[in-house]
């Protein structure tokens, strides 16, 4: 009976003193191979579901995989006891429970036969939850809806490998907003040879473990390379539900499905050299229209004031809200009981017009600092800290010139600057930002040392231990009226570079002893991050 397995809602990370029995189905197997370890046979990763609907993520590691492989199987039922579990704070999640099982050498795996168990059970996240998403890098979801418009399936070569893709947009019916989907190869030949194959009044897409995905600063969805499932007008209760609120809307018939004008995928290159726009940061909080640029400048403070870390509803993903002695998401309106680990900091970035603040999720955030939000947060405490303080590792970010691609948000025009600018790319790789230099002719080679000598000279500070903040940039924030302050342009541009290049006359090729003090202080130089 149902009673006497645990369900999953209830497993948590110190459930392991426990002796755990589960009943689930395998809703899908893949092996995942980390990338510094090409050699090395890669883990087992398993979604499994049970009798009501909630998933966790299971794990076989490469020592124990070839004792279960053979036994499992997509879509059959499993009785599974002593097991580990562990809070998942993977890279990769495929599920939004807060913690993940382990298979253990001695963990006891049955098939059995259970004809009132659940062949599937969705949990499709709206439309609306979607484009206010802002953590692309969060866990897998459902999605379902109509099929309003499609493009060509578009080809390109990278890294020698042919690839392939198509964009859709998805309907929910709700009324609040349609997403984009881009489908990747096999996925969009299936949909297309559906299309063709299957002519109909409509198409209902369900993309089972889709991923998020930011395209010019709006949140769609996209399949991913290891475990999405594609159904197309599928026989499932799900499907034919939705299918009542097509008729009831009226909607157009297949055969007038707008045509998405599709863009070709580019290069981190090709991105922020030669395809965005590019602005400098007086134009940006200038902005009178939502859009996405590149820009370059350098972080010259972070603000700490409003805290860093802050737990998310696992379900819409937005900060949640102490309550008494829980925690209230107002978008859900629940108590939710688990949460996911986030954190955004606020960093100020300066270049010869003017500053401006960028608003940076854990996203970009981890892959500069190679450090995931719980990692950081754990040692954060580790060392005693709280909520608001910013930990230490973010001083890293300090200092450091990058080429930013942004997403711009218009706010309140009474605020410090009228638009919020969200981070979705950046890189410190000194051959982009070379190229980028010279094409829009920007005198600006030595911006973060300028920022950091000069401040240094004006305070008469001495070198920065490495791994702490620039005491000039400290001071910079201390003297303004509030955490950021706009640098005056003599700092950046004019006289006082010129006597600095006087002064160091091989920095304009970054190579003199102060520039090499200032980068070996600074890791992470030449990393490129993308989505």
């Amino acid at each position: 009976m149902a009673s006497t397995y645990n369900n999953l809602k209830d497993i948590e990370a110190s459930s392991n003193h426990l002796i755990l029995r589960i009943k689930v189905r395998v809703v899908k197997i893949w092996s995942l191979s980390p990338a510094e370890q090409k050699y090395v046979k890669p883990t087992l990763e398993l979604v499994v579901m049970d009798h009501v609907g909630d998933r966790i993520q299971c794990t076989i590691r490469n020592a124990q995989r070839r004792l279960f492989e053979d036994e499992l199987s997509e879509g059959k039922i499993y009785i599974v006891c002593n097991f580990s579990t562990s809070l998942n704070d993977q890279k990769y999640k495929a599920t939004n429970h807060a913690c993940r099982i382990y298979f253990k050498r001695d963990t006891q795996l049955q098939m059995v036969h259970d004809p009132s168990f659940p062949e599937n059970v969705f949990r499709f996240v709206p439309n609306d939850l979607i484009l206010n998403h802002t953590n692309a890098q969060s866990h897998l979801i459902d999605v379902i809806g109509l099929l309003t418009g499609k493009g060509d399936i578009i080809e390109f070569t990278k890294n020698g490998k042919k690839c392939s893709y198509t964009v859709l947009e998805l309907d929910d019916m709700q009324g609040k907003g349609k997403i984009r989907c881009t489908l990747w190869e096999d996925f969009a030949t299936m949909l297309v040879k559906h299309i063709e194959e299957q002519p109909t009044s409509e198409y209902i897409i369900i993309v089972q473990f889709a991923k998020f995905n930011l395209f010019k600063g709006a949140m769609g969805i996209s399949n991913t390379n290891h475990n999405s499932i594609l159904y197309i007008n599928a026989d499932f209760q799900e499907v034919k539900d939705f299918r009542k609120s097509v008729v009831m809307a009226g909607v157009p018939r297949a055969n007038q499905l707008s045509q998405i004008a599709v863009e070709p995928a580019y290069s981190m290159e090709d991105d922020l050299i030669n395809v965005s726009i590019y602005k400098p940061i007086s134009e940006l909080k200038a902005s009178i229209e939502n859009g996405s640029f590149v820009t370059i400048g350098t972080v010259i403070a972070i603000d700490p004031k409003n805290g860093w870390w802050y737990k998310s509803c696992k379900h819409c993903f937005h900060s949640l809200k102490e309550a008494e002695d829980s925690y209230y998401c107002a978008k859900c309106a629940t108590y939710p009981t688990t949460h996911t680990p986030r954190y955004s900091i606020n960093i100020k970035v300066a270049d010869d017009t003017d500053t401006a603040s960028f608003l940076l999720y854990d996203k970009e955030a981890a892959k500069y600092l190679g450090i995931s939000a719980s990692d950081l947060r754990l040692a954060q405490l580790t060392r005693g800290g709280v909520n608001e303080e910013y930990p230490i590792e973010l001083n890293s970010f300090r200092g450091k010139k990058f080429l930013f691609k942004v997403s711009i948000k218009m706010e309140d025009l009474n605020s410090f600057q009228p638009c919020k600018v969200i981070v979705m790319k950046m890189t410190d790789e000194i051959s982009l930002i070379t190229k980028f230099l010279r094409k829009h002719d920007i005198y600006q080679q030595n911006l973060a040392l300028e920022h950091s000598e000069l401040l240094n000279m004006q305070t008469a500070s001495t070198d920065t231990p490495k791994g702490t903040g620039s005491p000039s940039v400290e001071a910079l924030v201390e003297n303004s009226n509030d955490a950021f302050s706009t640098p005056k342009r003599n700092i950046i541009s004019g006289g006082c570079s010129k006597r600095l290049i006087d002064l160091y006359p091989d920095s304009a090729n970054g190579s003199s002893s102060k520039c090499r003090k200032l980068e070996d202080g600074i890791p992470g130089v030449d990393r490129v991050y993308q989505d």
